[in-house]
C-alpha cells in the first residue's frame, strides 16, 4: 500500500510539472515590444493571435494592447491574465487600471483585471484611472510606446 501511495504522489506530482511547464515561459523569452522576460511576468502577460495565426506573448497590457491598437485589424483573437487569479480572460471583457503606483511589469502600468470591484480595490490603494477595453484600446496609443521613467519622489 504504501508503495502504491509513492507512485501515486509521483505520478501527481509529474503531471503537475509538465503543467506548469506549459503555463510558464522559458528563461530566454522576450516581450516583442519591450524586451522584458516573460519569465517572471506570467501574471501580467498578453497574448495576440494574429490573422496570420502567428501568437506573440507580451509581458504586460502595456505592451499587448499598444500592438492590439495598431493592428486592431490583424487580430484574430487576445487574451490578458488577471493580475489577482492569474487565470487568462479575453481583453474585451477585462478592466484595466492606469497608471498605478504598482508596477508590476512596464511603466506606465497597465494592469488587467477580470471584474470591476477588484480592479477598484486595487485603485483605491494603488491610484491610477479605471478603463474597459474599448477605452483602453483607445487610451493606449495616446501615450509613447516604450516605458517612461517613474519619478520615485513622488
Amino acid at each position: 500500500m504504501k508503495k502504491l501511495k509513492s507512485l501515486f504522489v509521483l505520478a501527481v506530482s509529474v503531471v503537475f510539472l509538465f503543467a506548469m511547464a506549459g503555463m510558464s515561459f522559458a528563461a530566454g523569452d522576450k516581450c516583442p515590444t519591450c524586451g522584458m522576460n516573460l519569465a517572471g511576468n506570467e501574471n501580467t502577460a498578453y497574448e495576440i493571435t494574429f490573422t496570420d495565426n502567428k501568437t506573440l506573448t507580451y509581458c504586460c497590457a502595456h505592451c499587448g494592447l499598444w500592438d492590439h491598437a495598431a493592428m486592431k485589424d490583424k487580430v484574430k483573437s487576445a487574451m490578458t491574465r488577471d493580475f489577482i487569479s492569474g487565470e487568462w480572460l479575453d481583453p474585451a471583457k477585462a478592466i484595466f487600471l492606469f497608471k498605478s503606483s504598482a508596477v508590476p511589469a512596464c511603466a506606465p502600468s497597465w494592469i488587467a483585471f477580470g471584474n470591476k470591484a477588484e480592479a477598484e480595490k486595487f485603485r483605491k490603494g494603488f491610484g491610477g484611472k479605471i478603463f474597459n477595453f474599448d477605452e483602453a484600446i483607445k487610451e493606449r496609443p495616446k501615450h509613447p510606446k516604450g516605458m517612461e521613467m517613474m519619478d520615485m519622489k513622488k
